[in-house]
């Protein structure tokens, strides 16, 4: 069975993915868009789920495809590759990070937790990323003179700082064969806050072939564009009336 269909760019920033078969009826692109959300809804990473919610599917005689408003449906649908955030120096960040054994909670009992969509358990905690080139400095004072000697120099923990470990290999049964559990991973960049990236996911391109076939369409090429696509998809050849 065919799951990807070649990808046509139209833009940069796509809010939308569309696949134009000249003849297809009104009713039967209905069919297919619906299909297309419902499966890309059951498909996307998902947290609250409120983002899968409000996919909303478009079609029209000759065409249909998935519209979304947010563009995080982009970035997990198609990855986004590592980077420092700069942009959070100097700032207290309130973080999610999974408690499945309740340790978290049992140290912080006035924390808010959550359940997400995939039923983690997880637990808000604050942290707090210091200025770019801060550093910690701690000294000792002399009993004696009263002098204080400085006994420890390094980096506080601001983006881009040296020092930190961002990549380890996975535990069992997960751990990269030939690899030890929690090892330095080849590639680690050593420094901190440090956004590993995205893993493409292709849930889109995915729910869309899957909805094609289900209406009996063999779908050459799969658009992704903003709300001038008709425009964008005439200057390729398509016809969509």
């Amino acid at each position: 069975m065919q799951l990807q269909i070649p990808e046509v760019h139209l833009v940069a920033h796509p809010d939308r993915m569309i696949i134009v078969e000249k003849g297809l009826s009104a009713g039967v692109a209905r069919s297919a868009a619906r299909e297309a959300v419902r499966q890309a809804r059951r498909r996307m990473p998902k947290m609250s789920g409120s983002t899968a919610r409000r996919l909303q599917p478009l079609y029209g005689k000759g065409y249909f495809g998935i519209m979304w408003d947010s563009p995080v449906v982009w970035y997990q649908d198609h990855g986004t590759t590592p980077y420092t955030m700069r942009s959070l120096a100097g700032k207290t960040i309130p973080m999610w990070i999974d408690d499945p054994t309740g340790m978290e909670r049992a140290g912080n009992p006035r924390a808010q937790t959550r359940v997400t969509e995939s039923g983690k358990v997880q637990i808000l905690i604050f942290r707090r990323a210091a200025k770019i080139g801060q550093r910690i400095k701690k000294y000792k004072r002399d009993p004696k003179t009263g002098l204080k000697t400085l006994v420890s120099d390094k980096p506080a923990s601001y983006p881009g700082a040296p020092g930190r470990i961002s990549r380890r290999e996975a535990g069992r049964p997960w751990t990269t064969a030939g690899r030890t559990p929690g090892a330095i991973k080849k590639g680690n960049v050593g420094v901190r806050w440090r956004h590993p990236g995205l893993e493409p996911r292709s849930f889109l391109n995915t729910s869309m072939t899957l909805a094609a076939q289900k209406v009996g369409m063999v779908a050459l090429r799969v658009y992704t564009a903003d709300k001038g696509w008709r425009a964008y998809i005439r200057i390729h050849g398509e016809e969509f009336r």
